[in-house]
């Protein structure tokens, strides 16, 4: 749900002013800073338990989660008006990014002796599919 709100936030733009712009985005900013730490916590959690499908699935939503946080912030930059924050190189990295966590998971899970639930992993194909069809 997340990563399609990002994918769509990455194609629509809106001229809108408003000023509680600014504030959101200092938000957005400090929402990005958190989950790019919990995504390097994640990172070392999986190096330790790589066929651990829970620390797939949280590694994911957070890689989404980071992702629409750099849509929203990049939205409210071109609404405010503030030249130079877009990184485009950012955006593609990032779905990258994503893409190649979602291969990993699928090598991974199951592999080791973690005992995964299958409504876990089915979640982690269902988070896939949805990513998928929002890239369309």
């Amino acid at each position: 749900e997340m990563l399609m709100m990002g994918l769509y936030l990455a194609e629509s733009s809106s001229n809108e002013s408003n000023p509680e712009l600014s504030k959101n985005q200092e938000k957005s900013q400090a929402t990005k800073s958190a989950l790019e730490s919990s995504t390097g916590i994640l990172e070392m959690a999986l190096s330790e338990f790589p066929g651990c499908a829970l620390l797939h699935l949280y590694y994911l939503e957070n890689l989404a989660e980071n992702f629409y946080q750099i849509q929203l912030i990049n939205k409210m930059s071109d609404q405010i008006g503030i030249v130079g924050v877009r990184d485009l190189v950012n955006q593609s990295s990032q779905l990258d990014k994503i893409s190649k966590a979602f291969e990993v998971a699928g090598k991974n899970v199951g592999v080791g002796a973690h005992v995964n639930e299958g409504i876990i992993v089915a979640e982690i194909y269902r988070f896939y599919c949805s990513f998928l069809v929002a890239r369309l």
